[in-house]
């Protein structure tokens, strides 16, 4: 694999901090580009490190971070965030090669031969910053706004399986999905429910059986090896922690190699048994990414 070399230019210079000034009070961007918030300075200073994998798309990501549109800055954000969990946990990566007549976010390789196929989607729900409300006045998303938002879930992680499904199945290869919830806390359980059933929430318990979209044959996702769940954790002194889960398919044409299932995440999937489906091993803590 050809890896993308180290970009040298900073992703927050001097005219990435003038455009911040002209976005609203209230952008994300504007803060983090120009505030001396320790959080905001500490996750500078961690994208800086991801953005170094950027490669020949680094230019795009810079100016879809510079958006003052939550949506379009968030997945920037995402897929910079991702390539810096890659590298951190030892894999060289491409940005957006070009595979034939498709460009998937990500080619991850390792020194062991493991390949993976990587697409990256934000979803914090809808709205600017909609879990900030939720955790203000302690309450959760009621059962109307868990049913739409569980029903954007299944349609991403649907659209993103058949876009690249003809791509993966020509190179036998292992494709993993990626939703990074940044500060949200339901997107993890709201996938595991769909990927695996109903009671995969988050019980430590085995299940009896995996189903949901993963093993339902008209889910559509028999090829995609496993699903990541990650997001950005507050902290004291505002350092950058990140924490995620793994959902493993228990269906995969394609299974994830052990060598390549992210020990920094906690996995779910099929019991070693191979009668159920549960938390594979215990939680392992927020983890920094400054090896990246």
């Amino acid at each position: 694999m050809a890896e993308d070399p180290p970009r040298v230019e900073p992703l927050f210079g001097a005219p990435d901090r003038e455009a911040a000034l002209r976005h609203d009070a209230s952008s994300h961007y504007r803060w983090l580009a120009t505030s001396d918030d320790p959080e905001a300075v500490d996750l500078r200073a961690n994208l800086e490190r991801c953005f170094k994998h950027a490669g020949t798309r680094g230019e795009a990501l810079r100016r879809a971070l510079r958006h003052e549109r939550w949506g379009q800055h968030v997945g920037a954000l995402a897929q910079l965030l991702t390539l810096g969990l890659l590298a951190e946990q030892g894999w060289r990566v491409a940005s957006e090669p070009a595979l034939g007549h498709q460009s998937p976010d990500v080619l991850a390789a390792r020194d062991g031969g493991e390949r993976l196929l990587l697409e990256v989607r934000a979803v914090t729900g809808a709205g600017n910053f909609p879990w900030e409300q939720r955790r203000a006045t302690g309450t959760g998303l009621s059962a109307d706004s868990r049913a739409a938002l569980s029903q954007t879930v299944a349609g991403i992680l649907q659209k993103k399986a058949e876009t690249y499904r003809p791509l993966v199945e020509r190179l036998a290869i292992a494709y993993v999905i990626v939703l990074y919830e940044d500060k949200d806390s339901e997107i993890s359980a709201l996938a595991r429910e769909l990927l695996f059933g109903r009671g995969a929430s988050g019980a430590n318990e085995a299940r009896a059986a995996p189903g949901g979209l993963f093993c339902d044959p008209s889910g559509g996702l028999a090829h995609v090896s496993g699903v990541i769940v990650f997001g950005r954790l507050d902290t004291p002194g505002g350092e950058l922690r990140l924490t995620g889960d793994l959902a493993l398919n228990p269906c995969a044409s394609v299974p994830l190699p052990p060598a390549a299932r992210f020990a920094r995440l906690r996995a779910y999937g099929r019991d070693a048994v191979g009668t159920g489906v549960r938390w594979l091993g215990p939680a392992p803590g927020p983890f920094a990414i400054d090896g990246a």
